[in-house]
């Protein structure tokens, strides 16, 4: 009996001994045996952990011998091992090649890249911060299959940013959704302070956020400290310049006299030479006007200093950060922005966490004119930038002597760019931005994967805006009264979101299910207010009172959500994910919209079957199958009109003896609602040769219902916004990458994108067509064709001589010379008008892809990155300008290329012709151009400077480099660049090449 107590105490206190809560120690190196410092330790199930310090050290308190260790580290294989009775653990990691473990952001939590069922594409920071862009998002040109991006030259401007497609007439951009709380846009942002972000391209991914969704999501976490981390302080930045390194070539003085004498302008020739001189016919002035705005160079910059680190119950992270751009204009415009960020985390107890993070930004710019770009390719080049000695010509001008083109006979449609670059480019800006972030989170209950989260995400905005024009005149034909426009604006958004997520594991079964709430509010004010005869450039008061003008405004919408998301896998073999969420919103009518989507996933390389695959090299394959449902709620909530007709005998009558006609008052409303997305998508994903070769495609079919779209109203009484049409956009995306080690020290990758587009217009509620564009450069949108295609004549070549125009009967009818377009007469009737008319290009591309290939030794690595479009219609409104006034200069390629002579060209006119309404004063072929583009994005050379050496001076580690973004670009559009918004090249700003040179330093 006594011995009996005896083995049951002995067991008992072993029991308990292994129950008891120890502190265990460890270090955590990579398979080169480097330790690595920030490496996450944590106990399975529970929030208890560290992050390894500078050395790859940590050390945990409060663990039992029966709980698990999971490590992680980004890029490497995560491992999970049991604690047992070990106090200290060496623990190494090996690289993860397949991505499998992959930890992916999606809407309202994470999962692993191996259990999506969509495509969630996942851009790192240093993929990011790869260009010197002053926006994220212009980083990610070409490197995400079925994300288009248009970017700009104005300094601090955005890209046009569209995912799988044009799929709205109202709103087309992606919602962006920065630690939780919604935006338009993230320009405003440091890129340096972004951690990951996930691309929800597809219904079933997107649907969580149900009415915001129809364009795709965009979401980012920035950074975060981590626990048992030594302070790190991070310096990053880099200084260059831009440099417009394909400039348009114009025709100079000699070329442009010429065809002004074929046109009949010869006087002016003469004016330009009685006045400035000149030889032979030909002025002796040429101004090169592109010349004269463009800047040999501007700089930009950028420094981010930031600092984290943790204890074993806080991480913290802080970074400031200042960007500045000048713009190449030859002008004051710039942009310059000042980060400032803050994130802290706090383990209240086992139970409950507690985080804050805050972003405060400032951005100030100074926006250049447009305008003066247009002016720069209209403008004749026999005229100098300023008034020349003993010239006054017609009418003063002040302050500045600058030249004025009437001199020469020319009409105000003509202003000198220069001129209109310096008196209008006093256009300002200032907004300041602050963005607080405050959450909980609780885990109830031991053993029970259960988080209750509950954030408050807010958005406090406040702009300033000023414009200012002095009193000026360039002659008679160029004046200003000063004027000065002033804007004011107050912006407050919040959002908040609460949430429940329960992890439960059984056997083979796994399953995460989601349920959450949210409230949104958005407020926006405005006042603005102008004047004229202003004493000061900053005040309203100062002008004269009768000018002075005021308005404001603003709006409040309120929203309400409720959803869910159900996760399911057995043995991450079988995978299944249900998701919806219910929108109420204040803004429609219609209150509620809801929202499923459902998407399933087969791990087919994990079948028993299956081993063969292996032999076929093949280490891992799925297919995936998705759908759902999408809301766009960036359309108006209704729409109206009043109009006045003349009534008949009903509404009239006699007065006295006056007959008094009647009239009718129409007035007409529509209440709309959001738009819908339907989409499916079927997709597969496959792992190669030892996981160094990825390949991922899907095939995507996305329809948008209810697009808004304007409607005519009965008797053509004008038009009224319906939901009454939509627009499929379909394709298929290919991604394909491969990376390798060649023995220790050499390493290599390459990849490459490709996304085919097809965008057709399935249903435009009865109307014939949709009109957009203007009337002299229409776009028309037709059931089967695509969205916005320009519509005009097809010529068929030019009159080569009288015979031609002897032989045709259209050219008879017209009074056309050799040198004028023969056009295609499509409907037969022997005459050339409206009716003639067909769709001419599309400015949706075909499709778009890119490339990207590193190569790397021991501390050196190259990589270049290449991104292109192919398919798509430019107009080139700029040479569609030419009839308008008669004397507009043009690029020397047009110059070069027109008709001489029978045999010389038969796709551009005579001298002559280009003066002739029937060849340039209308929208034709002639002028459209060309948009596919292959461009050089970026090459990069870079050196890790050595851990010996900087351990020698103290420092963690260190990088240097050259950069350049966007060096050279081929194409064959007559423009500055290929990149332009809607097609339409007119006023583009230039987008510089970027040469920069840089380093990141971690102290």
């Amino acid at each position: 009996m006594i011995k009996r107590l005896l083995i049951a105490f002995l067991f008992i206190g072993q029991v308990a001994l292994a129950q008891e809560a120890i502190k265990i120690t460890g270090i955590v190196r990579d398979d080169q045996g480097y330790e690595l410092p920030g490496a996450s330790v944590v106990v399975k199930g529970t929030m208890n952990g560290a992050s390894t310090n500078f050395d790859g050290e940590f050390e945990i308190e409060e663990v039992k011998a029966t709980d698990i260790l999971v490590v992680s580290f980004i890029g490497l294989q995560s491992q999970e091992i049991p604690v047992g009775d070990k106090t200290y653990f060496d623990i190494t990691l090996s690289e993860d090649a397949s991505d499998l473990e992959e930890v992916v952001v999606i809407g309202y939590g994470t999962s692993k890249s191996k259990d999506l069922t969509s495509p969630i594409a996942s851009i790192s920071a240093e993929e990011i911060t790869s260009m010197n862009t002053s926006s994220a998002m212009g980083a990610v040109q070409g490197k995400i299959a079925g994300v288009n991006i248009v970017n700009s030259g104005v300094p601090g401007e955005g890209p046009s940013v569209s995912i799988r497609g044009v799929g709205s007439i109202q709103n087309s951009n992606p919602l962006y959704v920065v630690d939780g709380m919604f935006l338009d846009d993230i320009n405003f942002l440091n890129p340096n302070d972004i951690e990951t972000m996930s691309i929800l391209k597809d219904a079933s991914a997107a649907a969580i956020y149900g009415v915001r969704a129809a364009n795709g999501v965009v979401l980012i976490t920035t950074k975060g400290g981590a626990k048992d981390r030594k302070m790190q302080v991070t310096y990053d930045g880099y200084y260059g310049v831009q440099s417009v390194t394909q400039r348009l070539e114009m025709a100079n003085s000699a070329q442009y006299a010429n065809i002004m004498r074929a046109g009949g302008y010869g006087d002016r020739v003469d004016a330009s030479i009685d006045r400035y001189g000149g030889m032979n016919g030909t002025p002796a002035i040429s101004t090169d006007w592109y010349d004269e705005l463009i800047k040999g160079a501007a700089p930009i910059q950028n420094h981010s200093l930031s600092i984290n680190g943790g204890n074993e119950k806080s991480t913290y992270a802080f970074s400031v950060g200042y960007f500045s751009q000048d713009g190449i204009m030859n002008a004051t415009g710039y942009y310059d922005r000042l980060n400032l960020r803050g994130k802290v985390d706090y383990d209240v107890s086992s139970k409950l966490k507690v985080g804050f993070s805050t972003i405060l930004t400032n951005e100030k710019r100074k926006i250049d004119d447009d305008e003066a770009w247009f002016q720069a390719y209209v403008n004749n080049p026999m005229y100098p930038v300023y008034e020349m000695g003993g010239n006054p010509g017609d009418g003063v001008s002040y302050p500045e002597n600058f030249e004025n083109p009437h001199n020469l006979g020319y009409d105000t449609y003509y202003t000198n760019p220069m001129a209109r670059a310096y008196y209008h480019g006093d256009n300002e800006s200032d907004i300041t931005r602050f963005m607080p972030t405050v959450y909980a989170e609780l885990r109830p209950f031991e053993g029970k994967d259960l988080t209750l989260r509950s954030a408050m995400n807010m958005d406090f905005r406040y702009g300033a805006g000023r414009v200012y024009i002095p009193e000026y005149a360039v002659g008679n034909n160029q004046q200003q009264i000063n004027s000065l426009s002033k804007t004011t604006n107050w912006n407050y958004d919040y959002v908040w979101d609460n949430t429940a997520t329960l992890r439960n594991s059984w056997g083979s079964h796994n399953l995460t299910s989601m349920a959450g709430f949210s409230v949104r509010e958005e407020n926006y004010r405005w006042i603005n207010g102008t004047a004229q005869g202003v004493t000061n450039k900053y005040y309203l008061n100062s002008g004269n009172q009768e000018t002075r003008t005021s308005n404001d405004g603003g709006d409040r919408f309120r929203g309400m959500s409720a959803f869910a998301r159900f996760s399911y896998d057995y043995e991450h073999k079988y995978l299944l994910s249900l998701t919806m969420r219910a929108d109420g919103s204040s803004k429609y009518q219609q209150k509620w919209g809801y929202f499923p989507s459902l998407g399933a996933g087969w791990v087919i390389s994990q079948e028993d079957f299956a081993a063969g695959l292996q032999n076929a090299k093949i280490d891992y394959l799925k297919l995936r199958a998705s759908w759902g449902l999408l809301g766009n709620d960036k359309v108006p909530a209704n729409d109206g009109l009043s109009s006045i007709s003349n009534g008949g005998i009903g509404e009239s009558g006699i007065f006295g003896t006056s007959y008094i006609p009647g009239m009718i008052n129409n007035t007409v409303f529509s209440d709309l609602e959001w738009e819908v997305v339907d989409e499916k998508n079927i997709g597969v994903e496959a792992k190669l040769f030892d996981f160094r070769l990825n390949v991922e495609a899907d095939y995507y079919n996305r329809e948008t219902r209810n697009m808004v779209i304007n409607t005519t109203l009965p008797m053509g009484n004008g038009y009224l916004l319906r939901n009454a049409g939509s627009v499929r956009n379909s394709g298929v995306e290919v991604m394909v990458n491969w990376s390798d080690k060649i023995g220790k020290d050499f390493h290599y990758s390459i990849g490459a994108n490709i996304t085919t587009i097809k965008n057709e217009v399935t249903d435009l509620g009865g109307e014939p067509y949709l009109f957009t564009g203007s009337e002299e450069f229409p776009q028309r949108s037709y059931v089967g064709g695509p969205l916005y295609a320009f519509y005009g004549w097809k010529t068929d070549g030019v009159y080569q001589n009288q015979a031609e125009i002897d032989a045709c009967p259209i050219a008879q009818a017209n009074g056309l010379k050799p040198g004028d377009f023969r056009y295609v007469d499509v409907n037969g009737d022997g005459i050339i008008d409206a009716n003639d008319r067909m769709i001419l290009g599309d400015p949706n591309p075909d499709f778009t892809y890119g490339i990207n290939m590193a190569v790397g030794y021991k501390g050196v690595t190259l990589a270049a990155t290449f991104q292109g479009v192919q398919g798509n219609t430019i107009l080139n409104r700029r040479r569609a300008d030419i009839n308008k006034h008669g004397a507009n200069n043009m690029d020397a390629n047009l110059a070069n290329s027109i008709w001489t002579g029978e045999g010389s060209t038969n796709s551009a006119p005579s001298a002559e012709g280009l003066f002739n309404p029937w060849n340039t004063g209308r929208l034709n072929d002639f002028f459209l151009e060309d948009g596919s583009y292959f461009r050089i994005q970026n090459v990069r050379l870079s050196y890790d400077i050595p851990k010996s050496a900087m351990d020698k001076m103290g420092l963690g580690s260190a990088q240097v480099y050259l950069n350049a973004d966007r060096p050279y670009t081929f194409f064959s559009s007559n423009g500055f660049t290929p990149e332009v918004p809607g097609g339409i090249d007119q006023s583009v700003y230039p987008i510089p090449a970027i040469f920069s040179v840089g380093a990141k330093i971690n102290f």
